[in-house]
């Protein structure tokens, strides 16, 4: 690549770069710093602002530094325990970001067609009372189910501003392409197998890999690349560990920085984790190198199933006990001490004694009726749905060698501290409830819970400001939702997991926009990137947005959702002008705006004006929303901005001058933090002083005589599935929640493999978080266009080279497999799968470093198509590998994850497409465009 022209002189002289346009491309407006502010600095002061980055989820620390009330640098700031002052090219690029000359500036609407991307200029009075017109027009008309609401993870620290507001509504749909496909299926799943949360590195999780005070001796990395989605956290953490000793193992199929400083790297066929993972369950157990101990007495694995039960749930008390009831209910295991079936207990000091479960076998059980069943341990029910999986069939399926398996598995068992970091690779395809399920079996089987050296940890958490929904922390007094309207979200009675988050089914939702059954949405308010880039399979939506009557986008840039589907932009604000408090292990990190621009509005806030439109117009729920006695422990919605940075700094009770004083600062002081988790542990006393504290999230909900015990065998998802998690009952799914992890080869090897030989997967990179920063000139010369990893035998038969252009297809842009009608199999999307037909493109990148029937490509977009006199769907359909993934077909049962990786597709070479920007020079209409502190669209 040549050397860049895109200097320091180039920033500061950057506002001649601007031209006039009236599409959203460069020059929208520059003219626009409307709200009159007083300058509060003095002239070439350089003031010192201590904040946080939002550039990804890892929201490292940061310093501004502000001069003459513009940011001109940015630093790490050595106050974050986790990052210790490093920050990456994304959290550098913000400066870019805040003074992009693209930034949605003021509210506007649609001028003619969608899709015509012309706009015009509104005033936020009139933005906000015609959405707010229009939804109770809605009301009126159709009632409240029309609502649908979506977010994402980019840059977007109030994840749940989007369900919170569908709650005072009182119904509707809520979903986030990263929900079921990213985060969901192991926050949720894990706490209910392992008892104290997920191990997702990527999310800040796994405190321990940062404790000074222990040495952790093996640390797995599946699907997951902390060097690469966060270089200055976690990447420095695990740099560190390796650096002290610890032993490493990554499971991914791409040879990643990780990778290559890993004692064993297994690369995977994607998409097959699971039968990895019960291969490595077999071999534990058949070489007895699971924790005996704390398997016995920690886990529910000695606890018998029941042989009745057709999803295998575990055998209830109140079956054979006579004197147990509904109100004392729990679980049965053998005694091999006694000889007997006894109910299982909590286990305290003056009892442990007594406690001889047997793991394995099976056992006669005279139940209360006077019958005899024969029931296996739960235990014995894993050796049975791991038996198949040798580290021969383990190897074939997963295209790995036999020999490196085995020393990862011992790696991994024959040490005394360790753990499994599990990562969002798994949660992109249709297994990832039991990816989740199967890596927090194996840490439970390994005793890796709770313990110094465990990715498993129940360790305290720093006060943040999130704003939860009504329901989510305990139900307000006023009923905002009534369980009928809970149970409307389409696609939740099937997808229980769902509720978790607040969200609704996504393919579900697609089908009813399309089809109007159960009901049709109407309006649709989006808060996040890019969709068109996010959403699987995403030509299929273009059917679905002539069905709304209106889509309003909030974000700080246009984007491919803004020119194809919207009718309303609100502008939000960056990053580097939003208030939220982070914590960071022990420490309390503020994100305080250093600047205001334009007519941008923190999106927090942007949720309140609307409320109090809605409010005024009668909507009882909204009007409510601003009601401390009616919220109880939800947060009200706030009138002011002022109010909403109050409400920050009440987080941690200071006062918004208070907090702003002292930001940084540590919550509690490092040393008791580290000591603090392990007083809480099964080790210690509970605080009756009678019992140990156990484990006490794994139990499902008909079960009042708790064990105690972490649950590797997961009778609670039978019962979820069955019952539900709300404070109600509702409806059975109609496909049981199975309670092990169990393989299904993904659908597409099955029915495309032979004419689509690449696996594709994808994975982060550190110079972009999901859809963002695609719009950003430093990061795009140093990474212009996605790659497309190929092996040097598939490149040398099919003639690519490193460098050259590459055309990539699947069974989606080839028509072959179409997004239908979840009932009738109508095809429904077939015009918008025609906009995809010639595929995408990418730059080859062959390497050693994939196996020769796989392939990686990175998620993109070129935003360089909003451009004036472009075509905007370029923008979605050039470079998109979301045009390949799949959203039709299998949808797991708990969450109704549908498939981002693990795909079938065909590679050629190509020729460049026409009019990707590539060159250093194609990025200068995107330099920087410093302007003054207005006050913000709030002030």
């Amino acid at each position: 690549m040549s050397s860049t022209n895109l200097t320091r002189r180039s920033f500061m002289k950057a506002s001649a770069l601007a031209a006039g346009a009236a599409a959203l491309g460069s020059g929208v407006a520059t003219v626009s710093n409307l709200v009159e502010s007083d300058k509060a600095y003095a002239a070439d002061e350089v003031k010192l602002v201590h904040t946080s980055c939002r550039a990804c989820i890892s929201n490292c620390g940061v310093i501004a530094h502000v001069q003459n009330g513009r940011v001109v640098k940015l630093e790490g700031d050595p106050a974050d325990p986790m990052s210790e002052g490093r920050v990456c090219p994304k959290g550098l690029s913000g400066i870019q970001a805040l003074y992009h000359p693209n930034r949605n500036k003021y509210p506007m609407k649609r001028v003619g067609e969608r899709g015509g991307n012309q706009w015009e200029r509104i005033t936020w009075e009139e933005a906000i009372d015609t959405i707010a017109d229009a939804l109770m027009d809605m009301k009126e008309k159709t009632g409240l189910e029309g609502l649908l609401c979506s977010t994402g993870g980019g840059g977007n620290p109030q994840f749940f501003s989007p369900p919170r507001f569908r709650n005072f509504w009182g119904a509707g749909n809520v979903f986030e392409p990263g929900c079921a496909q990213c985060y969901l299926p192991r926050n949720y799943t894990m706490p209910l197998i392992n008892g104290t949360g997920d191990t997702s590195i990527a999310d800040s999780g796994c405190a321990e890999l940062y404790n000074p005070k222990v040495s952790i001796d093996t640390y797995v990395m599946w699907g997951t690349g902390p060097a690469q989605h966060a270089p200055s956290s976690a990447g420095r953490a695990v740099v560190e560990l390796r650096a002290a000793g610890t032993r490493t193992v990554v499971i991914d199929p791409r040879f990643t920085p990780d990778a290559a400083r890993a004692d064993v790297w297994l690369p995977i066929r994607p998409g097959t984790d699971v039968a990895m993972m019960l291969g490595w369950m077999r071999y534990l157990m058949e070489n007895k190198l699971y924790d005996e101990e704390f398997c016995a007495k920690w886990t529910n694995l000695p606890f018998l199933v029941d042989p009745s039960d057709p999803a295998g749930a575990l055998l209830r008390a109140s079956k054979v006990f006579a004197d147990v009831t509904a109100e004392n209910e729990g679980y049965v295991y053998y005694d091999e001490a006694t000889g007997k079936v006894t109910k299982a207990f909590a286990l305290a000091p003056d009892n442990e004694a007594s406690y001889h479960p047997a793991l394995f076998g099976t056992y006669d059980v005279t139940l209360a009726d006077g019958t005899t069943v024969t029931a296996k341990t739960a235990f014995e029910a894993y050796r049975e749905q791991a038996d198949e999986f040798t580290l021969e069939h383990v190897a074939d399926v997963c295209r790995v060698d036999a020999g490196d398996l085995e020393e990862a598995i011992r790696l991994y068992a024959e040490c005394g501290s360790g753990g499994i970091s599990l990562g969002v690779a798994t949660d992109q395809y249709p297994q990832s409830t039991q990816a989740a399920i199967g890596a927090a079996a194996l840490d439970c089987m390994m005793g890796y819970i709770d313990k110094p050296g465990s990715t498993a940890n129940n360790f305290p958490h720093s006060a943040e400001s999130t704003v939860f929904p009504d329901g989510f922390m305990g139900s307000a007094p006023y009923q905002f939702q009534t369980p009928e309207n809970i149970t409307n979200r389409l696609g939740y009675v099937e997808h229980k997991g769902l509720g978790g988050w607040m969200h609704s089914h996504i393919p579900t939702i697609l089908n009813a926009i399309l089809t109007g059954e159960p009901y049709q949405p109407h309006i649709w308010i989006e808060r996040s990137g890019n969709k068109m880039a996010m959403l699987g399979n995403s030509a299929s939506w273009v059917d679905a947005f002539p069905k709304l009557d209106l889509i309003v986008h909030m974000y700080m840039y246009p984007t491919s959702f803004s020119t194809e589907a919207a009718d309303i932009l609100l502008p939000t604000a960056e990053w580097l002008e939003t208030a939220f408090l982070q914590g960071r292990l022990y420490a309390v990190l503020l994100r305080q705006p250093v600047t205001n621009l334009f007519e941008c509005i923190d999106e927090t806030f942007i949720w309140s004006m609307l409320a109090k439109a809605l409010a005024e117009r009668g909507h009882e729920g909204m009007r409510k929303a601003f009601d401390p006695e009616a919220c109880g422990m939800t947060p009200t919605y706030w009138n002011t901005m002022e109010e909403y940075y109050e409400f920050v700094a009440s987080n941690v009770g200071m006062t918004w001058d208070e907090l702003v004083a002292k930001a940084p600062y540590n919550d509690v002081e490092p040393e008791e933090y580290w000591n603090a988790p392990y007083e809480q542990t099964y080790q210690g006393l509970a605080p009756d002083g009678k019992t140990y504290a156990g484990f006490g999230r794994c139990a499902a909900g008909d079960i009042k005589d708790n064990p105690l015990k972490c649950g590797p065998y997961g009778d609670t998802m039978i019962y979820i599935g069955r019952h539900g998690a709300e404070k109600f009952e509702m409806p059975p799914a109609s496909v049981e929640y199975e309670p092990m992890p169990y393989y299904r080869e993904p659908e597409d090897i099955q029915e495309y493999g032979d004419d689509y030989p690449l696996v594709l997967t994808e994975g982060r990179i550190p110079h972009f978080h999901h859809g963002t920063l695609r719009n950003n000139p430093y990061i795009r010369e140093i990474y212009p266009a996605p790659e497309v990893w190929i092996s040097s035998e598939y490149a040398a038969e099919h003639g690519i080279e490193s460098g050259d252009w590459v055309n990539v297809k699947s069974p989606r842009t080839d028509g072959l497999d179409v997004f239908s009608n979840l009932d009738t199999g109508e095809e429904l999307t077939a015009e918008g799968q025609r906009i995809v037909a010639d595929g995408i493109y990418g730059v080859a990148h062959v390497t050693e470093g994939i196996a020769k029937d796989c392939a990686y490509m990175e998620r993109f977009w070129n935003p360089e198509f909003l451009e004036e006199g472009q075509d905007p769907r370029k923008s979605w359909t050039t470079c998109n590998m979301n045009v390949l993934t799949k959203n039709t077909g299998y949808y797991n049962p708990e969450f109704g994850t549908y498939t981002l990786r693990g795909i079938n597709v065909k590679i050629e070479k190509a020729a460049r497409p026409d009019g990707v920007w590539y060159e250093p020079t194609d990025f200068a209409p995107w330099l920087p465009q410093p302007s003054e502190n207005t006050g913000g669209g709030a002030a």
